[in-house]
């Protein structure tokens, strides 16, 4: 599929963060799309502004339950697993049956229609890496157990099965690695950056878990939709990491979110996180060598768009 050639393409989680993006990213080159949730982990009137466009289409579905999508299809990518931190805890079942049974039937549509498939996997199939920056080679260990096993072992399961289709259907798959990701639109829900953001906007102090050394990479999500579509358009079978690999520690970037805001803000520590990990970073050079693409919107630019975003939509009230 080239970006030229107008095609009809279906997204999973096309309610949510990423899955609104791509849309509109999508919709603006031309294609078709079908945007496909259950509202389930959904950002409300994420798609509000292409709910009336021509070549938009909206299926509420639960994607662990077998449904058709009648043709043509030329793609699907497939982003419907929650990313809300809270829910690997409160939701564990509806959080890794997403990732294994709504994998499957989503690889069943592609492979019925032919056409290209990519699973947005995490970089959280790292679990506790041996060496940092995380290459696609490297190996970590996870807790199959744990409180974050529904996710990062659902994660796993689901490139492994895609792998298998890959393997033994000739399907043409790929797998990105996503690591951190933030920008206009990113919902309150828990994750750091609009957390932090929220609490200087009120003048609250800024929550850290444990002391704030351990490391994130944070991608804007402008960057991170221009990969995900270099991917899915190449013929690289991935796995792929996609994201920001400028390093910055928790306890740096809540300083500077205070700074970005003009807040006076302190800092509040608090126990650590279970199953934190101390350090997330991607080396990209498989992005840079096979798609020619990297990151280009600065940190310090991109937090101060997403702080107007978020100020214009007086979430942080």
């Amino acid at each position: 599929m080239t970006g030229a050639t107008p095609s009809r393409i279906v997204i999973t989680g096309g309610a949510g963060f990423i899955g609104s993006h791509l849309c509109r990213r999508l919709l603006a080159d031309g294609h078709r799309v079908v945007a496909i949730d259950n509202r389930f982990n959904s950002i409300a009137g994420s798609l509000h502004d292409v709910e009336g466009h021509p070549h938009f289409e909206f299926m509420e579905r639960d994607v662990t339950q077998p449904f058709t999508v009648p043709a043509p299809v030329a793609g699907v990518l497939h982003f419907a697993t929650p990313a809300d931190p809270a829910l690997f805890h409160s939701k564990p079942v509806q959080t890794a049956e997403t990732a294994a049974l709504g994998t499957s039937v989503m690889l069943g549509i592609a492979r019925t229609h032919a056409c290209r498939f990519l699973l947005a996997s995490s970089d959280a199939v790292y679990g506790d890496p041996s060496t940092s920056p995380q290459t696609e080679s490297t190996l970590g260990t996870l807790d199959p157990v744990g409180p974050r096993s529904a996710y990062d072992e659902g994660k796993r399961y689901s490139e492994a099965l895609t792998t298998a289709y890959r393997r033994q259907f000739g399907l043409n798959t790929t797998i990105a690695r996503i690591f951190h990701s933030f920008g206009e639109g990113m919902p309150n829900d828990g994750r750091l950056i609009p957390t932090f953001i929220g609490q200087a906007l009120r003048g609250e102090p800024l929550r850290i878990a444990g002391d704030g050394a351990q490391t994130r990479a944070y991608c804007y999500i402008g960057d991170l939709v221009t990969g995900l579509l270099a991917l899915f358009r190449s013929s690289h079978p991935g796995p792929m990491n996609i994201g920001n690999p400028r390093e910055i520690s928790v306890l740096a970037l809540a300083r500077l979110i205070v700074s970005l805001t003009g807040s006076r803000s302190g800092i509040a520590f608090g126990p650590p996180l279970q199953g934190d990990r101390p350090s997330r970073c991607p080396d990209i050079s498989s992005a840079r060598q096979n798609l020619g693409w990297e990151p280009c919107v600065q940190l310090e630019e991109a937090l101060r768009m997403t702080i107007e975003n978020i100020r214009s939509r007086g979430v942080t009230p």
